[in-house]
């Protein structure tokens, strides 16, 4: 490898460091609260019965009725299941709030102190959790004004929309789904116009799933024509997780996405399977009315990271005293794979690890069934590592093997470099003709490298974004301390002490590598650890814990073939 290649690389370090630096320096980031939160591993769901779809609309005579009276402030309305607790307000009968039980907001942390290194933190922090009581439940509803919740519901014409801010009348004060298994929760609001809106919402015990009745009733003497309306909103800025927060879809079965922040316009998108307001670990999903209807979605960014996505159902005119009923699936809840398939609605292709899918979810079945066993993730990555290991224990004598042959060639090589130093084309001539003879492979000891690379991208996903990794601890303080340590496999090793003692594994499996006959080469091999080590400051600290003792179980194998391998 010449001298530019090393150059280069010292060059691209340099800003790499100076980058982060400058940013910390000038560019310092907002006060934020302390990210914190581990999760009750969710329980598995039983598939959800499907409800009843009526094939088309139906046209039903019914006696017109007067607007609800006495109703002086709007009232909230509290539904209350083993999963979550939702809280409607009938101010739009708009869901206010929607807090998962299963899973925390934030880890009860405590800060005890922090110290600041160029472009990266340290918090030193105890950990203050007590039994297995969640008391900050993940909170799905963002947002912070009536206008931005979401569930709102609109009768849209070409000279007005209406329903979306209406007082409705609750047919309920309270639902408690604690020792029942189905409930239901009826708004309706009636227009002085004769056009009156009932939104119905059906709940189940055991499910994230939502069934949502929207029915429009013409009261009037005129024809109704118009469009019905159902908006989610959620406010991205206020999600602390790492990976993609936006707008993701299906049509015809394929899945694409919107980021949030990136729309400078309003993006239309036409029939729909379904669509989700989401981020890494949890969703806001609508699933439309049959297809015999035509059903669209208009995003747009509001504000910076505040997306709303409107979904339309075109109605036909709605003739006097007749009525039209429109059945929604809505599913709040976390994107866990089992989950989403129970449901039967296609949610599942939300959960999307990447390029490298097709090895990410068999990993992810080979880590979940070792924490039935083990209750640990930490030590269910700890025994995959030593599977994987196996899996690739060949060809990583092989490569050990080449490095071996090359070594031994080095003496030859030298000399050719130096005969040929002036004629390069005589002198790959030359080096190629001598491996062809000691049948020797130069590529050989990248080979387990690059069979390896699509599994840590696959690794690198599920450790980071996987539902079942969020807030998983494995040995949450450090021992006969206060102070927290892993508490947090989809984070970051908040002290360092893992991608620290990984980067000097990675420099002892260095120095017990045969060392390639180019010195520029072998300078460049050195600097690897250094490199490693402060790209794995930030990675997810399940992520580090499987590279780490994927080098300890390296130096062992490399230890061994250094020593009976003639």
């Amino acid at each position: 490898m010449e001298k530019r290649a090393l150059l280069a690389l010292v060059i691209s370090f340099v800003i790499f460091i100076g980058f982060g630096y400058i940013q910390q320096k000038f560019y310092p980031p907002s006060p934020q609260k302390p990210a914190t939160q581990p999760v009750e591993q969710p329980v598995e769901q039983p598939a959800a019965p499907k409800p009843a779809i009526s094939p088309s609309p139906v046209a039903t005579p019914t006696t017109p009725s007067t607007p609800p009276t006495g109703i002086q402030k709007a009232r909230d309305i509290v539904v209350d299941t083993p999963l979550y607790q939702a809280i409607f307000t009938e101010q739009g009968a708009r869901l206010k709030s929607f807090r998962l039980k299963k899973y925390w907001g934030h880890l009860p942390f405590q800060k005890i102190a922090d110290f600041n290194l160029w472009f990266f933190g340290i918090d030193i922090q105890r950990y203050k959790r007590v039994g297995n009581q969640i008391t900050d439940p993940k909170e799905l509803v963002q947002a912070t004004t009536p206008d931005a919740l979401p569930l709102a519901l609109a009768w849209e014409t070409k000279a007005a929309s209406v329903g979306a801010a209406e007082v409705y009348q609750a047919d309920q004060k309270a639902i408690s789904l604690i020792d029942q298994d189905k409930a239901k929760l009826s708004f309706t609001c009636v227009r002085p116009n004769g056009l009156t809106l009932v939104k119905t919402f059906t709940f189940e015990q055991n499910s994230y799933r939502l069934d949502l009745t929207a029915t429009v009733k013409n009261q009037s003497s005129n024809p109704l024509e118009g469009d019905l309306a159902l908006s989610l909103t959620d406010d991205f800025s206020k999600v602390k997780d790492a990976g993609f927060t936006g707008f993701a879809w299906s049509a015809k079965k394929s899945r694409d996405t919107v980021a949030s922040g990136s729309l400078k316009e309003s993006k239309m998108i036409g029939q729909l399977d379904w669509g989700s307001l989401e981020s890494s670990y949890f969703m806001m999903a609508v699933v439309p009315p049959p297809s015999d209807f035509k059903f669209t979605a208009t995003v747009q960014d509001v504000a910076s990271k505040i997306m709303t996505a409107t979904f339309r159902t075109q109605v036909a005119s709605l003739p006097p005293g007749q009525e039209i009923s429109l059945p929604y699936t809505l599913y709040f809840g976390p994107k866990d794979l089992d989950i989403l398939k129970s449901l039967g609605l296609g949610l599942e292709q939300t959960v999307d690890f990447g390029w490298f899918q097709i090895l990410a979810l068999p990993l992810l079945y080979v880590l979940q069934f070792f924490f039935k066993y083990l209750h640990n993730y930490g030590w269910a990555i700890i025994v995959m590592t030593f599977l994987i290991r196996v899996l690739f224990l060949y060809p990583n004598h092989k490569s050990y093997q080449s490095m071996k042959d090359m070594q031994k060639l080095q003496p030859k090589i030298a000399k050719l470099r130096e005969k040929y130093k002036d004629d390069r084309e005589a002198l790959n001539k030359e080096l190629m003709g001598l491996y062809r003879t000691y049948k020797v492979n130069p590529m050989g000891g990248c080979l387990p490298m690059i069979l390896q690379l699509p599994v840590f991208i696959a690794l690198y996903n599920i450790l980071g974004y996987a539902i079942e990794l969020r807030h998983a601890p494995f040995i949450s303080t450090l021992p006969f301390t206060d102070i927290v340590w892993l508490a947090d496999l989809s984070a970051k090793d908040p002290l360092l002490i893992t991608p620290i003692i990984m980067g000097a594994t990675m420099f002892i499996q260095q120095k017990m590598t045969p060392s390639p006959g180019d010195p520029t080469q072998a300078k460049l091999m050195l600097m690897m650890p250094i490199i490693f080590t402060f790209m794995f400051l930030n990675f997810a600290s399940g992520l580090v814990l499987y590279w780490l003792l994927n080098n300890v179980l390296s130096i062992i194998q490399q230890y061994y073939t250094n020593k009976y391998m003639p």
